[in-house]
């Protein structure tokens, strides 16, 4: 049966403190492995616990919680990383054999804020971009229009700004783009940019269920063109009922 108590001491690094019985008594250690919840516990929280013993007879918790329901996180349980007081030996090291002359953290600088696989993804972007691209030139040259060339290339532009907007919004804590106007750049034809604009600026890149979106919208605009140039719009008149 589960008992409540207060975390009379903590040592976060190490990973273990005491409990104190609500009801009195003596206290209880305790180890994170014990911890169930989502955040790792502070000294002076109430916490329930199930009490138990080691191998020598002595007190122990052999489950902890937090007083509120949570779902556990097993990245709880595992050991904070502890800052390197080699590190800033190191970096002097470097520093002197490199001089005076700051090449090493400029080069380090610029390595980091590169875009990675950047020569794959290129490719993969201007593969992307070729039927669309091809597309838009015939519909230029059989009926005069520039609008699907034009759109893809202006609305693009608009969605690189709402993209670069929205991040500086998110690194100020301000006002963000609703995600829903950054997708409907996209479906009217900014998806170039807005991938560039993930990129570039690593911006929208983790969010799952974003980017499953996001790729759908050009999906569909892949698919349209291929039926555009590739199969001479078979399904377009089909869909049209011409």
């Amino acid at each position: 049966m589960e008992q409540r108590g207060v975390l009379l001491s903590w040592n976060d690094g190490k990973g273990f403190g005491f409990i104190q019985p609500e009801k009195g008594g003596a206290k209880l250690f305790v180890h994170i492995s014990a911890m169930r919840g989502d955040a790792r516990p502070n000294q002076g929280d109430a916490v329930f616990y199930l009490a138990g013993a080691d191998e020598k007879g002595r007190l122990r918790a052999t489950h902890m919680r937090g007083e509120g329901l949570s779902i556990d996180r097993p990245s709880i349980r595992q050991k904070p990383r502890e800052p390197s007081v080699r590190q800033p030996a190191r970096k002097a090291i470097k520093s002197a054999g490199k001089g005076r002359s700051g090449r090493e953290p400029r080069a380090a600088a610029r390595r980091s804020s590169a875009v990675p696989y950047q020569a794959l993804k290129l490719m993969v972007w201007l593969a992307l971009c070729a039927l669309p691209l091809i597309g838009s030139l015939q519909v230029l040259n059989a009926q005069g229009w520039v609008l699907p060339l034009g759109a893809y290339a202006g609305v693009s532009l608009v969605s690189f700004f709402l993209y670069w907007s929205d991040k500086r919004a998110a690194e100020q804590s301000s006002q963000r783009t609703p995600e829903k106007v950054l997708h409907l750049s996209e479906l009217l034809g900014g998806w170039p940019g807005a991938l560039v604009a993930q990129q570039l600026l690593r911006h929208k890149t983790r969010k799952a269920s974003y980017q499953q979106l996001c790729w759908l919208i050009i999906v569909v605009h892949q698919l349209f063109w291929v039926d555009w140039v590739l199969l001479d719009s078979r399904y377009l008149r089909q869909l049209l009922g011409s």
